[in-house]
């Protein structure tokens, strides 16, 4: 069994790196420590290999996980299918008990989690690298080329929410590029984040469950004889505090939003360009008190009547599979 002391530094000593804002390191992985060549020597097992990894798994794994030196990056992993069939599936993970393990050790009051990686894809592909917790997701993004979109997925209260981060039917798949995936679970507020910088996408959502960390896996599928996917720079953290660039939920989903005409005589429409669904929507007056209240199906362009509202400002607090939104709208 190979296993490196990079790694076992890691797990020995999770309050080792700090930056300005006290993020605080807990897990970290860049694969410059191992040789060039498989990172798991025998992918059904069950006994971890170098730095950790193991797979594992009873399916069978038709691609390999290589570790490949990159111009520019150090050594990445890159997933190949080794021609069994015309299309490679393989999954890897940490042990169970280790992050849950560094997670239960952060430093007090670090109770946002951060987990980050770098992907590139060509040709078909779907990578799904997430966080879990009790056997099942607990946050994850999923690039998805031969679907054309980037999706994510989070526990939510009792099971798994979907939202699509991006579709690309109409726009070309980001083929053959390196991109950053950032993602949040703060536990101070009970909120999902979801960033990709380079592309500028950025989603929200809300949760009540008390699940905790415990696992870090990576599944590539539907990968063809031409298809090449690599991973590199991945790592967890725990911050105290979310980074500036993100917004919270409402302030994300409400810019989305568009409504008009406003100030409005009777009929107003609510609508966006990011394929957010609508769920309900609340209408309160100045006062607090509700005026209105309609339920929707996931529709992303609806319609109100307020021709019957006396003249005023009303707020709407409009519900989405992306969290809630809140707007203005001034009845003539």
């Amino acid at each position: 069994m190979r296993f490196t002391m990079k790694k076992l530094i890691i797990y020995l000593a999770p309050l080792l790196l700090w930056s300005a804002t006290k993020a605080q390191v807990l897990f970290s992985e860049d694969f410059d420590s191992y040789p060039s060549g498989d990172l798991i020597s025998d992918l059904s097992s069950t006994i971890p290999d170098q730095g950790g990894w193991l797979s594992g798994s009873s399916s069978p794994q038709t691609a390999n996980l290589i570790v490949t030196p990159e111009t520019g990056k150090g050594n990445v992993i890159v997933a190949i299918s080794n021609g069994t069939s015309p299309i490679g599936v393989v999954n890897f993970r940490q042990a169970y008990g280790t992050i849950d393990a560094l997670w239960n050790n952060r430093t007090t009051g670090n109770n946002i989690l951060k987990f980050e990686y770098e992907f590139y894809g060509s040709d078909n592909f779907n990578i799904h690298g997430q966080i879990e917790s009790q056997g099942s997701t607990l946050i994850n993004v999923t690039p998805q080329s031969y679907l054309n979109r980037i999706a994510a997925n989070y526990w939510d209260t009792t099971s798994n929410k979907n939202i699509i981060l991006k579709n690309y039917n109409t726009t070309i798949f980001p083929y053959d590029t390196w991109l950053t995936v950032e993602i949040f679970i703060d536990y101070n507020t009970n909120d999902v984040y979801f960033y990709l910088p380079t592309l500028n996408l950025q989603a929200t959502g809300t949760f009540s469950h008390n699940r905790i960390p415990d696992g870090i896996s990576f599944y590539i599928g539907a990968l063809n004889q031409s298809s090449v996917v690599k991973l590199d720079n991945i790592k967890l953290s725990a911050l105290q505090t979310l980074p500036s660039y993100l917004v919270s939920t409402s302030e994300f989903v409400s810019s989305k939003f568009t409504i008009f005409p406003n100030p409005v005589t009777d009929v107003v429409t609510i609508t966006n360009s990011e394929n957010i669904g609508i769920e309900q929507i609340k209408v309160f007056d100045i006062s607090g008190k509700t005026i209105k209240l309609l339920n929707f199906h996931n529709e992303n362009k609806v319609q109100l009547n307020l021709g019957d509202f006396v003249a005023g400002m009303y707020l709407l607090h409009i519900k989405t599979n992306a969290g809630t939104a809140i707007k203005k709208v001034v009845k003539k």
